[in-house]
Order: structure tokens, then sequence, then C-alpha cells
């Protein structure tokens, strides 16, 4: 006999269906936690590195730039690196702001990305950097960890360091170790310093009736003596002094003075040949009625007008318009203009932080006149809020005008003007 098949009510059959879209719901779940739980041991061997070479452990003092530093990894992983987003990225740990950040870094936690387009499995790639010792009181020993990341991917388990001494900025010490205390008129003046720094003394500039000249290389004996032969032919007989100035690396220096005689020829007669009323023995040029002691110094003129032992410098008197559009986020620059630059004048344009087109732009002016900076260098740039852009107006034995502007969050970037004395290498405030 024959049993038929019991049929299924409507409830009994809804029951069933619900049970199999629960189950096909499970499948779907717990494949997509496989997948996630697969995800990341993919990732580490796309993209992973391993340590060939690096530069440089070294000793710098506060403030000072090093450049010349450098990772190379050779790609291990199943994926090509590409530049910009492959990067060498500070760590130990992940997203530590770096003491040593230079401005020539991507960000404060970046500082470089491949020096080449790509680099693919089994090649080297490298990253250059530069870094920028911290300020400290006492001498201090910083390890700086680093890792190659791709951005927003991963890690490529590689941790690398460098060790870095850096030494509280101090000012070289300076001392004349040989001075002659006469000389004839016209005899070179050959006189020496040592010169010492916890670092390293870059140059000593020696300084003698507005003439110097400068020593960059010490006795490889020593390593600290100094020396250089100075012409005498334009000094005026009698008391002289010769300056020197020590200067290290970060641009702290010292300097020390000395005192000498230029003594007259035996048997010559004392003359006043440009009839200004004062003997050659004490003239500073005796063919020039307008020099002499106690004439007016006209500053800039590149003369020693009253003989008081160099031209006064000049002061540039240019000015720098400018105007701005801001938003949160970056300013726009609509004018920007150096207004009554002096023929011969140097413009540099200086720029740094993001949204800058460069730099450093150096323009030398033949011409006096007005010179529109944002035309030549900024038409379509959007300077990103914290950068600063800096414009020096240089002249020949002149202190330099300098404008600077710092980018602010909805605000007119913050203007300052500073000076800058022939020489120098950092703006002051005017006096």
């Amino acid at each position: 006999m024959a049993v038929r098949g019991v049929a299924k009510s409507g409830e009994d059959r809804q029951t069933g269906a619900v049970s199999t879209r629960l189950r096909l719901a499970g499948a779907v779940l717990l494949a997509a936690l496989a997948s996630l739980s697969l995800a990341p041991r993919a990732l580490a061997q796309a993209y992973r590195a391993t340590f060939v070479a690096q530069c440089c452990y070294a000793t710098l003092e506060s403030g000072e730039v090093a450049g010349g530093q450098f990772f190379e990894f050779r790609n291990i992983g199943t994926q090509t690196w590409t530049a910009p987003t492959f990067r060498l990225g500070v760590s130990e740990p992940y997203g530590r702001i770096s003491a040593f950040r230079h401005s020539s870094w991507l960000n404060d936690i970046r500082p470089a990305t491949l020096s080449v387009q790509a680099v693919a499995p089994g090649q080297i790639g490298r990253f250059n950097f530069t870094v920028k010792a911290p300020s400290v009181a006492v001498t201090t020993v910083f390890r700086e960890s680093f890792e190659p990341v791709m951005e927003y991917v991963s890690w490529a388990g590689q941790h690398v360091f460098l060790d870095y001494t850096v030494l509280p900025s101090l000012p070289p010490t300076v001392g004349f170790t040989s001075v002659p205390a006469q000389l004839a008129r016209g005899a070179l003046l050959d006189v020496a310093v040592e010169a010492t720094d916890n670092r390293a003394v870059e140059r000593v500039e020696f300084t003698v009736g507005g003439q110097s000249v400068s020593a960059t290389t010490p006795d490889p004996a020593d390593g600290r003596t100094f020396a250089v032969h100075i012409p005498t032919a334009d000094l005026p007989a009698g008391p002289q002094s010769v300056i020197a100035r020590a200067v290290d690396r970060v641009g702290n220096f010292a300097t020390t003075t000395a005192n000498f005689t230029i003594a007259v020829p035996p048997g010559s007669v004392p003359s006043d040949r440009d009839g200004d009323g004062v003997l050659d023995t004490t003239d500073c040029d005796d063919t020039n009625s307008a020099v002499r002691p106690g004439a007016a110094e006209v500053p800039g003129n590149g003369r020693d007008d009253d003989c008081s032992g160099g031209d006064a410098p000049g002061r540039v008197t240019a000015t720098v318009q400018n105007n701005w559009t801001s938003t949160r986020t970056y300013s726009r620059i609509t004018i920007l203009k150096a207004k009554g630059v002096p023929a011969g004048a140097t413009i540099e344009t200086r720029c740094r932080g993001r949204g800058c087109p460069f730099k450093l732009r150096t323009l030398a002016v033949a011409k006096a006149g007005d010179v529109d900076l944002r035309k030549r260098y900024f038409r379509k740039s959007k300077l990103r809020v914290g950068a600063v852009l800096e414009i020096r107006v240089l002249a020949p034995n002149s202190i330099g005008k300098v404008a600077r502007f710092t980018v602010r969050e909805r605000k007119t970037p913050r203007s300052s003007y500073l000076c800058l004395a022939p020489g120098a290498t950092k703006p002051a405030a005017c006096t």
C-alpha cells in the first residue's frame, strides 16, 4: 500500500524558508571573516623590505643641519614600490614627530620618499634625507628609528635607526697667536689665530682697514691654527687694528682684536698730496681730498670717508607691497611687489612649508625700479597654513630689507619686517 506524503502547512513552509536564509547568511559571514583573517598576511607579503645600507651616525651641534643621510632597502615583497606613496616613516612609536625633522621633509613624520619612481621585487630602493639637530642644554645621544611604509596600506616590517650625538650650541673660542708689532707700509701682514669649537670652526674672518680675508682650512698639524697674509699698501702709517671673527657651522661666532703699527719707511718725508690738510702718515687715502680723518662718512658708497677702518653700510629702502586672500587651509597672493629696488640689488625669495612652489629663487636686478614677484613666481600658488614666505632685498655693502609672511587660518598672513647686515645670514630686528 502506497504511503502518501503529508502536505506541509503554510507555516511550515515559511519556517523552512527562514531557516534556509539563515544558513546562507551564516555562510557569507564565515567567508567574510575568513577573508579578513587572510588580508593582513597577504599585505605583509606584498610590501616587505630588508635592510641593505645606511648613513650616517653623526655628532652635531644644536641647530646644525646634516645632509647625506640615507637608508637602502631591498624589496622582498610581491608588489612594486612606487614613489611618492612608498616612503620612509618615523617609527617606534609610529606617528612620532621626530626631533630631527627638517624643512625638506615631506612632513614631521615622513623624512623622504623613494629616490626613484619604482622599485620592483628584488631591487634596491634608497631614501635620501636631511636632518636638523634639536636644541639641547647638555650633550645628548638620540636614537632615531625609521621604517619603510606604503601609505595607507602597510609598514614594510624592517626597523632601522641612526644614532646622533647632539652638543649644546656654544660660540667658538679665538685668540691671536702671531701678530707683528710693526711692519713697513706696503708689506704683507702675516697673522694667525687659534680657534676651537665644541663641534667645528667653519671659517675665521680677518678684517683690517675695511678689507676682509677669510681662512677656511686650519693648519693640518694641529687643526686649530688659521693664518692669512693681508696687503697693507692702502693703510696709512700709524696704529692699526686687525679683527679676527671665528664662525662655527650654525652661525655662532666670537671675535678678538690685536693692534700693530704701520711704520713710515726710513728717509721718507710726510706729504699731503691731495691738499686736504692731513699728512699721508694719517690719511687713509692721500689721493682723495674727500677722504680724511674727521670727514663725514657716507654709508654704502664703498669708501672709508672718515678713515675709521671701513665704509659704513648703507641701508636698502625698498618696500614690499602685498595683498592676500585667505581661507581655512591656505592663502593666495594677489599682490606681491618689491618696490624701489636699487640697481645692482639682489632679491632672494624664500618659501618653506606646504604649497611652496620652491625653496629659493634669486633674482639680480640690473635696473632700478619695481619687481612683480607674484607674476614671476606665485600666479597659482596656494600657500598652506603654517607656510613662511620671505622676501630679501639685498645690495652690496648695505643693510638689506627683509619681509616675512607666515600663513594663518582665515586671516591675512602675519607679517614682520627685519634687517640683514652685510655678511650676516640670519635677519634680525632693525635698529
